[in-house]
């Protein structure tokens, strides 16, 4: 599990709890993710600063991960927060990814070894165990250094592994025209009268692509203002229907615009839009991040039609794949955006309990583990 203590030692791990400290992180922290081989879109400084500043709650508490070389340069990012949560009449602090909130498989920002990284991570947290007593990371990806090396993390320590989110996926190998021929006859003929029909009742629609910093902001309030009426027809829950998730994308999505990382795209008509997608991107990957519809219009499936219009553009970027993670479809529909999407990345969620805390007795009796998996 541990390095060698020659290797290990060049590496020091120092805890960030401020947003002070955050903020004299950040050239550091940008520097690292322009040369980073573990990167991810949800460790970045910048969607880190803005979560925290809009999305954290009473009690939370910042605890990012940040790891020096001995030259002091940083060659490793964990953003995680403390979370106190009360189970059995008591206060069990749990250490989280900051990225779960409004992420996707947010993992570790690494210059080059990452499993060197993890490693002197979870040094780490052993020496500062008595702070916290659960370890929840989710949306682990198969043979991450967690997955291997925590299955049994040592003595004082307990772990379990569970399935956690299915991601479709799709590789933008070959052309469209191919990926389009490789569906099932059904959907393609399915697709065909969509687009008639799309044709037919909506003769003005057109798509609407809002990717430059100074107009994304407006096209999400046209996608917030269409989540309004999935929000009052009982459509579940949106980003709209939360004024802190509605605060951090107004904040977070022009910063990504700049770096051609995120787009708004808009299915609009004359009597106004029908469907809405935000989009980000993260390296060679293309996340549909979420979508919605307005349900007087269902029946065309609108958010089927704007979110294959974008894989089709994915096609012909220079992108290598494009994911799913929040799209929503009228319920019934006949015809599924995962029609569309070839592949299913499984991912796992690993809980470590640190049985040398007051919960060990109860982790040990009454089986806290099933507490966490909600």
């Amino acid at each position: 599990m541990n390095l060698p203590e020659s290797r290990a030692a060049a590496l020091s791990v120092t805890v960030v709890r401020d947003e002070s400290a955050l903020l004299v992180l950040q050239p550091a922290w940008e520097s690292l993710e322009d040369q980073a081989v573990e990167y991810g879109l949800y460790v970045t400084w910048g969607y880190v600063h803005h979560a925290w500043q809009h999305l954290a709650e009473p009690g939370h508490a910042l605890w990012v991960m940040a790891v020096h070389d001995d030259a002091e340069r940083l060659v490793g990012v964990l953003p995680l927060v403390r979370v106190p949560e009360r189970h059995y009449g008591m206060t069990v602090q749990v250490l989280r990814h900051i990225g779960i909130w409004e992420g996707d498989r947010p993992g570790l920002l690494a210059l080059d070894d990452a499993d060197r990284v993890w490693s002197v991570l979870w040094r780490e947290l052993v020496a500062l165990r008595s702070e916290w007593q659960v370890l929840d990371l989710r949306e682990l990806v198969s043979g991450c250094w967690p997955l291997r090396e925590l299955v049994r993390p040592g003595r004082g320590f307990s772990s379990e592994t569970l399935p956690d989110i299915e991601a479709p996926y799709q590789r933008l190998d070959g052309d469209w025209a191919l990926h389009v021929a490789t569906r099932r006859d059904a959907v393609q003929a399915q697709w065909a009268r969509m687009q008639q029909r799309l044709q037919l009742e909506q003769p003005g629609a057109c798509m609407v692509v809002a990717q430059g910093p100074d107009d994304i902001v407006e096209a999400l309030e046209r996608y917030l203002a269409l989540e309004q009426a999935l929000v009052q027809a009982g459509g579940g829950v949106t980003i709209g229907s939360d004024p802190r998730r509605a605060a951090f994308y107004r904040a977070w999505l022009p910063g990504l615009a700049r770096r051609g990382d995120a787009a708004v795209w808009l299915l609009a008509s004359d009597g106004g839009e029908l469907a809405g997608l935000i989009r980000l991107r993260c390296g060679d990957t293309w996340i549909e991040r979420h979508a919605c519809y307005d349900p007087a219009h269902a029946d065309i499936t609108p958010s089927l039609l704007l979110t294959v219009e974008a894989l089709q553009q994915a096609f012909e970027s220079t992108a290598e794949d494009s994911t799913l993670v929040s799209v929503r479809e009228p319920e019934g529909a006949s015809a599924s955006v995962l029609d569309w999407y070839d592949g299913r990345s499984l991912t796992r969620r690993l809980s470590v309990w640190n049985l040398q805390s007051r919960l060990g007795p109860i982790a040990l009796l009454k089986g806290l583990g099933s507490k966490f998996r909600g």
